[in-house]
Parts: C-alpha cells; sequence; structure tokens
C-alpha cells in the first residue's frame, strides 16, 4: 500500500488484511480452484492531473480458465457483455478475461459506496462472470447456474413511494425529457440537434437512459439494471469491434464514471448499446440516481468525442490499438 493512500484504499486493505489471499504489487490475486480462473485487484496511483481529483484506479480482473467453457468469438463476447455483471469481457489471445474499474477521488462523497462496489466485484466478478458465460450455452445450463448461486429474485421491502417520480422530477429540473414508472425511471440525452425527446421527433438523436430497480439478472439475482440505447434503427456492420473498442477506451480513463458495465449487443437485432446490473437484496439508499448520473457522464462522453450527426458513432475516430490491459 502506497504512504497514506485515500480512506477508500485503506479500507480496502483493512477489509482483505484476514483473507487468504496472494499479495502482489498494488493489491491481491485469488488463484480460484478446479481451474476456474484467476482474480485481481490493484490499487494504481496516478499522477495529478488538472480538473481531476482522481488519486486512483482499482483495477479488478478475471482470467477465466478454459476448461468446460464454451468458446467464444468476437461477435459472442459482445453479446456475452450485454449480460456482464461486474465489468466487460474481452478476448486476449483467444482466452476470456473481463474488467472492471473505479476511479478512486480524494473528496468521495459516498465512501461507502465505492469501497463495497470494489469489494463486490472483487469477490464476485469471477464467479458470476463464469456462470452467465456457461449460462449462455442453454436454458438447461442458465437454469442450472441460476439455482446454484441462489441469489434472491425479488426484493421483500420495495423502494418508497414517490423516489422514482421524485428522480425523475430532478432530472426534469436539469433541462432533460425524463419519467418514470413503477420499477424503473428514464431520461434522454440529446446526442445532437435541439429536440430533447424521441415523443415529440422519433426521427430525434437522443440516448435514452434508464434504471430500472428490483429486477432479476439472469443468475446474478436481484439489483439494478442501466442501460443506454443509441438512436440506431439496425446495427452496423462493425457493431461488434465498436463495442469492443468503446469499452477499451473507457478502462484507459484516468477520472470517469466506475467501469461496472460494458458496451455491448442487445436482443433483438444485436443493437449496440451499454448495461450495468449492480446486484444488491434490497434497495440502497440513493443508488438509483448514482447510476443515472453515471450514464448520463458515459453518453455525453461518447456524444463529445465520437458521435455525430445523422452518422451515429464515428467507428474510425475509435482508436483501433485500444486493449485492455491484462492487470496481472
Amino acid at each position: 500500500m502506497r504512504a497514506g493512500g485515500s480512506e477508500i484504499e485503506q479500507r480496502i486493505h483493512k477489509a482483505l488484511a484476514s483473507h487468504p489471499l496472494e499479495r502482489i504489487e498494488g493489491g491481491y490475486r485469488l488463484v480460484h480452484p478446479h481451474g476456474a480462473g484467476t482474480s485481481t485487484l490493484r490499487l494504481v496511483p496516478v499522477a495529478a492531473a488538472a480538473g481531476s481529483n482522481a488519486v486512483a484506479i482499482a483495477q479488478i480482473a478475471a482470467e477465466y480458465g478454459s476448461a468446460g467453457m464454451p468458446a467464444f468469438h468476437a461477435t459472442g463476447v459482445q453479446r456475452l457483455n450485454s449480460w456482464a455483471v461486474h465489468g466487460a469481457y474481452h478476448l486476449d489471445e483467444g482466452r476470456l478475461w473481463q474488467k472492471a474499474q473505479w476511479s478512486i477521488h480524494a473528496n468521495e462523497p459516498a465512501v461507502n459506496l465505492a469501497v463495497q462496489s470494489i469489494l463486490n466485484a472483487f469477490g464476485g466478478q469471477l464467479p458470476l462472470g463464469r456462470s452467465t458465460a456457461l449460462a449462455t450455452s442453454s436454458a438447461a445450463v442458465l437454469k442450472q447456474q441460476r439455482a446454484h448461486h441462489r441469489m434472491l429474485a425479488r426484493w421483500e421491502k420495495p423502494l418508497d413511494d414517490g423516489v422514482l417520480e421524485a428522480a425523475a422530477a430532478i432530472l426534469r429540473q436539469r433541462g432533460l425529457a425524463a419519467a418514470h414508472g413503477a420499477t424503473a425511471f428514464w431520461a434522454e440525452l440529446p446526442l445532437s440537434g435541439d429536440c430533447p425527446s424521441r415523443s415529440i421527433d422519433r426521427e430525434a438523436e437522443t440516448a435514452l437512459l434508464q434504471v430500472n430497480v428490483g429486477v432479476p439478472h439472469p443468475v446474478a439475482g436481484v439489483g439494478y439494471l442501466a442501460t443506454i440505447s443509441l438512436p440506431l434503427s439496425q446495427s452496423p456492420a462493425n457493431a461488434a469491434e465498436m463495442c469492443r473498442r468503446l469499452n477499451a477506451l473507457e478502462m484507459e480513463q484516468v477520472d470517469f464514471a466506475p467501469r461496472l458495465g460494458a458496451w455491448g449487443l442487445h436482443a433483438p437485432g444485436d443493437l449496440p448499446g451499454y448495461s450495468c446490473f449492480i446486484p444488491s437484496p434490497e434497495p440502497l439508499g440513493g443508488l438509483h440516481m448514482a447510476i443515472m448520473s453515471w450514464c448520463l457522464m458515459r453518453a455525453a462522453w461518447l456524444r463529445d468525442r465520437f458521435w455525430k450527426a445523422r452518422m451515429g458513432v464515428l467507428f474510425d475516430a475509435l482508436p483501433a490499438s485500444a486493449t485492455p490491459a491484462r492487470n496481472v
């Protein structure tokens, strides 16, 4: 651990001190039994930069063992990313990996959330990620993996009445088109033009951001699901590579929204979009608003760097060399 370190780093080291983990530079490694794979957590300090108060990045990675795993090709990995929990999948020399990141700030206002999210990702990434990958092979295996983890499928007590209504109202106060339902709220972020909503003009280029609460994942139990849907009527020919590059580019950012989800290909039609599922056996305070804020930051990043009106994502603006580091 570097001298001093942030409160978040100190609390993570304290929480893991009593566990039988291999100490590596900047963090920990766990080799899972039966060839399931290897998990690593590194807390990497970052240099001070103008306009940023990020002091470190928590990097959580899983290298999956090949025994018993289905083989994934480039497109299949991006379809798998639509189910990803605790970070984005990618292939490295034919092996399946998964990676998540959390930018640690000196003045983090939600220390408990940051610490618990990082620890949850380190502990749950490989077991849930492996089961999710296995579950794509058949309905029978999906049922088997769901039963193996025995996660809660619903909240015993839902969010308090009026919480999602209030969340949508806050977004409207910020100038966004927003609404809510019984278990979700959503907003639109214009990617180009002046129209705030596709409900006004179906040709409006807006990203639809939605947060669903108390919904079940196919394997990982109940929790929060956030999605970003782009205004695309059909999937581009290079959609899988587009998602791979976006995921890799996110990992290169120092001060960014938590990278706990993934860009991937979504059914029907293999449309590229973003999704983030956070398992939670019960409602967690203002987590729904935090997740929406992360989606807004991510959609604005895409808009400002890679989107062009009437053309969509500028594929050639996404560096082809972007590759997630192995983190071992």
